[in-house]
């Protein structure tokens, strides 16, 4: 038996959301909308403490997205996690068309679900020749502005996954497409440290200032930031723990934050800042 068509995910689909909504009573609900990147997200690395809804198709794109939303009419939504674009730019829609089909679908979003943040993520590189980063890093830029101004957030997904070649990293990849459980755990973190960032206000202003800082109170504590050379295979949740004493994302995005660090990714042998604590 093979996978099912389009048109039956899409039933599937709104009998899901339909079942969600009969029993989501006050929960939150997060959904994560988009094509088969999205569809194949493990329920293992989604952030806990809230409700899931997966409304991923593969193959979709934005027209199809626009047009399926009502399926999600009478859910009560908190989040929306939005990745799509990079079928629409092998079925040959242009830049304009993937763009304008976004803003309506945030719109859309916005219109119908009035608490609701829409955090739409970047297209991902590839591996093919046929989708060069080029062209989607254009793109990508184009939907950066359009979170700007629609009210949406913008996450960056497209810089931590491409290798030096400009290219979709080949350890995330078997088929130069789609990924693999590593590249969903990188996902996860940047979907998380996104929320953490919200959650505390570290906004742009914020992560200048403490970009520029020489010490930091947190918590009640008071710290000085220190040079420090990283150790081979060293993360940053463990140098949070020893000098923060604490390795979640609160505690180890502020080092990241001081160093300008794409998420747990350490540069090895380089010398970073980290906090002590003073008196």
């Amino acid at each position: 038996m093979g996978h099912p068509t389009y048109e039956q995910w899409k039933i599937l689909l709104e009998r899901e959301a339909k079942a969600i909504a009969a029993v989501q009573g006050k929960d939150c609900l997060s959904v994560m909308l988009g094509d088969s990147l999205c569809l194949w997200f493990p329920v293992d690395l989604l952030p806990p403490g809230q409700l899931w809804l997966n409304q991923g198709i593969y193959g979709d794109n934005t027209a199809g997205i626009l047009k399926r939303l009502s399926a999600l009419a009478d859910n009560r939504i908190h989040d929306v996690y939005l990745m799509v674009g990079i079928n629409d730019i092998r079925q040959g829609r242009s830049d304009a068309t993937i763009i304008n089909n976004l803003r309506h679908i945030v719109g859309r979003i916005r219109m119908h679900h009035i608490c609701a943040k829409v955090f739409i993520l970047s297209i991902l590189p590839t591996r093919l020749a046929a989708l060069p980063n080029t062209r989607i890093r254009q793109i990508n830029s184009k939907i950066e502005g359009l979170a700007r101004q629609d009210g949406a957030i913008y996450l960056d997904l497209n810089t931590p996954f491409t290798d030096a070649a400009d290219m979709l990293r080949e350890d995330f990849t078997d088929d130069g497409v789609h990924v693999n459980f590593a590249a969903y755990q990188l996902w996860q973190q940047v979907m998380e440290q996104t929320t953490s960032r919200l959650a505390l206000q570290r906004d742009d202003r914020y992560q200048n200032w403490l970009r520029e800082s020489h010490r930091f109170s947190f918590n009640g504590k008071h710290y000085v930031w220190m040079p420090y050379q990283v150790r081979p295979g060293e993360t940053l949740e463990e140098i949070s723990l020893k000098t923060l004493g604490k390795s979640d994302v609160h505690h180890y995005d502020l080092i990241a934050i001081k160093n300008d660090i794409n998420y747990q990714v350490l540069p090895h042998n380089e010398t970073i800042y980290i906090p002590r604590e003073i008196a």
